[in-house]
């Protein structure tokens, strides 16, 4: 767990989008890959752009990520996110907060919820989901039960 005074009061938080993305009660998760270190499975997702709606960006988001075009975004939870540090004196606490919307794809796939044109894509079900989630993909996981929040 990340002290709080390690963050600086003046340390920006960013804002990040993530869309869980459902059809057939699957959820679309992607391997998130950072310097060729593999960092959990995850929902598209990425950096919310100033003047950008929430909306703008899930779509946005979600046509550059996965080739998918979106509908029925609708809101759902967010995760606080303080990523550790391996070396707190030579790197800044990474701090961000992810927004999450609820979305399927405009374009229905397979009916049995697969997808052969995402590549690095996989559906998986609420309650079968990868060990290896993404860190605020996890604390997601902890917060509340994804197969009602795909229900709902």
């Amino acid at each position: 767990m990340i002290k709080p005074e390690t963050v600086l009061a003046n340390d920006p938080v960013a804002a990040a989008v993530a869309i869980v993305l459902v059809q057939n009660n699957k959820i679309l998760l992607g391997k998130r890959i950072k310097n060729g270190t593999f960092e959990g499975w995850q929902c598209p997702g990425g950096y919310l752009l100033k003047g950008e709606t929430l909306q703008g960006a899930a779509r946005r988001i979600c046509l550059q990520k996965t080739g998918l075009e979106i509908e029925g975004i609708r809101p759902g939870p967010f995760t606080n996110n303080l990523f550790p540090v391996t070396q707190p004196e030579k790197q800044p606490v990474k701090h961000t907060v992810t927004l999450y919307l609820l979305a399927q794809p405009r374009k229905q796939n397979k009916a049995d919820g697969s997808a052969d044109d995402l590549s690095g894509w996989s559906w998986f079900e609420a309650e079968k989901l990868p060990g290896a989630l993404f860190m605020p993909l996890s604390l997601l996981r902890e917060q509340c039960d994804l197969a009602q929040l795909i229900d709902s």
